[in-house]
């Protein structure tokens, strides 16, 4: 039964990652294709108008061309089989193809920054032919369509690399949007528009490319797991007794398509092995269908369903946050009643700064307390 479930299930991911494949492989695409032809065409229309505010927006499509065949092309490489050397495979390049993209991002805005300044110094005259209002405002069609589908779709599949790419079509809306309004003024001011339109524009480009490289980093480096996926977790082990809690989650993501976690539960200590063992088997195999993470547990073996025990683990934790403020909650409490030895975690904000210090007031409290006790326990940050 559990084989035939697990089977099951495994076909479903299959079928996802393929459609993953597909909408990656299809909107990158469409954005090549749809930015060449915007080069092409702002290239003609900034030359023929002398307007570097038009020029720069040209360039900063090219870029954008540019960062969708690093989108397929890293796309393409995280899809390689796990080997020896990397078993959990090659998803993170997915992040490095969304920190490429933004880097890519980052030279343009200064390419066209340091020009939009020269235009400031040395100002040419600006003149626009109908044809290239036009032009301009297809293009700023266009850019809506592009980022609304690299948006929807990246949200979708969980693409880093699709919502960056589709923020920056976004942002290249008010640039094309503001080379516009450059087009229609500098005819009739002697101020140079033009150039401080085309600055405008790079500080645009600048800023997108650094928002995106300090959300692809934050993923890179490892982020708090949302609030959403820790409820759903500790509420499916809920349905698996005598597993419970759901402590000190850490998801490991080795790409969108593949999450590891730890957690660490509670059972009672009279439990059997076996009766773990089948709990914990079919809570890792029901995580894993329901939200595609594959949880390792740790086990922490508990005493607190009974009266004295659930009492004096309450006043611990009462002792404690009175000793300091950045005591959150405990858990994992055992009370040895042979050696007069008390286990438990206790979880902390991450405003500490002195462990060692901390460990030392905490059990200076509990043992003026319980002197007839001594305390063993773990400082935990707030991982969840």
């Amino acid at each position: 039964m559990l084989t035939a479930h697990r089977s099951v299930a495994n076909i479903r991911r299959m079928a996802d990652k393929q459609d993953r494949q597909d909408i990656i492989t299809r909107v990158s695409a469409l954005g090549i294709a749809m930015n060449i032809a915007l080069v092409v065409v702002k290239l003609l229309v900034g030359f023929a108008s002398s307007s570097v505010s038009v020029v720069n927006d040209a360039v900063n499509n090219a870029a954008d061309c540019m960062s969708a065949v690093v989108t397929m092309a890293f796309y393409t490489l995280s899809r390689r089989r796990p080997t020896r050397k990397h078993p959990l495979g090659y998803g993170r390049m997915e992040y490095l193809s969304a920190l490429i993209v933004s880097l890519l991002v980052i030279m343009t805005g200064l390419q066209c920054l340091r020009s939009s300044v020269e235009a400031i110094i040395d100002p040419v005259p600006v003149t626009m032919p109908a044809l290239g209002y036009a032009m301009i405002l297809v293009s700023i069609a266009a850019k809506i369509l592009l980022s609304r589908i690299n948006t929807v779709q990246g949200r979708r599949i969980d693409s880093d690399a699709l919502v960056a790419t589709g923020r920056d079509a976004l942002s290249d809306v008010l640039v094309t949007s503001l080379t516009l309004l450059s087009a229609l003024f500098s005819p009739i001011t002697s101020i140079p528009v033009d150039g401080i339109a085309g600055t405008l524009v790079s500080l645009f480009i600048l800023y997108s490319g650094f928002s995106s490289v300090f959300e692809t980093t934050s993923s890179i480096m490892g982020e708090r797991p949302d609030e959403a996926t820790v409820v759903r977790i500790r509420s499916i082990i809920a349905d698996h007794p005598p597993l419970k809690g759901g402590y000190d989650i850490i998801l490991h993501s080795y790409g969108p398509e593949r999450t590891l976690a730890t957690c660490n539960v509670e059972v009672p200590i009279d439990t059997h092995a076996e009766d773990i063992f089948d709990a914990m088997t079919d809570a890792t195999r029901d995580i894993m269908a329901q939200t595609g993470i594959y949880v390792t547990f740790g086990l922490y073996a508990v005493n607190d369903y009974r009266s004295d025990v659930k009492q004096m683990k309450g006043e611990v934790l009462a002792v404690m946050k009175d000793t300091s403020e950045h005591v959150l909650s405990l858990h994992a409490f055992h009370v040895h009643f042979d050696t007069h030895m008390v286990h438990f975690d206790v979880v902390v904000d991450f405003k500490v700064r002195n462990y060692v210090e901390l460990t030392r007031r905490l059990t200076d409290a509990l043992t003026a307390r319980w002197p007839e006790y001594t305390f063993e326990f773990t400082i935990d940050p707030e991982y969840d």
